[in-house]
């Protein structure tokens, strides 16, 4: 069941200055750590299970920083700025590697004798780095455009045989390849579950390729012809490998850049500073309610010298447990 819809589910940010012709990031914004600073209470990305959840939510982007200043296009007028905003994948591969890593996170320390129980109040739930650097997160802001100082929000660390110093899991990035020696501190926790399933060959037919026989008397009776002509046969061999590579990246631990390692973008924005003077809103879900954002200004005649700083604010509405 996803948690009951906090009283406070709205949130202002500011971005850093955002430079001409360069994409740049503004930064990574954490709602179940934000929704936590508000409401005084904790929340997490997942369920008791560890499913994860989806947050909806709906951004509202201002043409001007926090305190109603800047962005100003100068004399230009083909000015514009482009906002992205990036998610993990929402599919089935998240969600049961989320359920998969908490189930084996508490078999790890039932081994040891460890209880959910013993565990603190807000340790019983994975909590998820973005990537490699997880731990850099927006800050709300308040009335006044301080940024709220909340508490501690520790990414989970999780200890096996393996790796005794522990690892982090990370929700998007480069992954690592399970058949050597894992040297890092942050694990992707997608392509980690799909290493430890068994893969599917790339053409599922080919354990099956032998067969019908040439010689086939069952088919010579059936067919009234000789199951052995060339022609025959080619057909049937044509037709058990047709369209049946499946039709996504196969698992391999040395493609540590597999497609399911990447984030996928979920909404954009365009502004136009000369022509446009109201807000702009956009709609998506955020699987683990964390997104990252990118921006960049972009005049073609690079003469408008646009660096300002923008603000924006994330309203969550609804929360529900992934599908996949």
């Amino acid at each position: 069941m996803p948690p009951k819809m906090p009283s406070a589910r709205k949130f202002l940010y500011a971005t850093p200055a955002i430079a001409n012709g360069n994409v740049s990031q503004v930064g990574i914004v954490n709602l179940p750590k934000d929704l936590s600073i508000l409401n005084r209470r904790g929340y997490a990305s997942t369920d008791s299970k560890g499913v994860p959840y989806v947050f909806r939510v709906a951004v509202n982007w201002y043409p001007s920083g926090v305190d109603g200043s800047g962005y100003t296009p100068g004399a230009d007028l083909d000015t514009r700025t482009t906002v992205r905003f990036l998610t993990v994948q929402n599919n089935w591969v998240t969600k049961n590697a989320g359920v998969a890593w908490h189930q084996a996170r508490l078999a790890g320390m039932k081994r040891i004798g460890v209880k959910m129980s013993h565990l603190g109040a807000y340790a019983k739930e994975i909590r998820y780095n973005w990537d490699a650097a997880g731990s850099s997160w927006l800050a709300p802001k308040d009335g006044a455009g301080n940024a709220y100082v909340g508490g501690t929000w520790d990414t989970t660390t999780v200890f096996n045989a393996i790796d005794e110093d522990g690892f982090a899991l990370k929700l998007v990035g480069v992954g690592s390849d399970e058949d050597g020696t894992i040297a890092t501190s942050v694990i992707n926790s997608s392509f980690s579950y799909l290493q430890s399933r068994s893969s599917v060959l790339a053409d599922s037919n080919l354990e099956v390729d032998n067969v019908p026989s040439k010689k086939s008397l069952l088919l010579s009776t059936k067919l009234g012809l000789d199951s052995d002509d060339d022609h025959s046969h080619g057909l049937r061999t044509e037709v058990a490998g047709a369209q049946d590579n499946p039709p996504y990246d196969m698992i391999d631990g040395a493609d540590t850049n597999n497609d399911i390692t990447e984030p996928t973008e979920a909404a954009r924005i365009i502004m136009y500073p000369s022509v446009q003077s109201g807000v702009v809103t956009t709609v998506f879900e955020a699987p683990y309610g964390i997104f990252e954002i990118l921006a960049s200004n972009r005049d073609p005649d690079d003469n408008a010298g646009i660096v300002d700083d923008m603000a924006f604010s994330v309203e969550v509405l609804d929360i529900y447990p992934m599908q996949g």
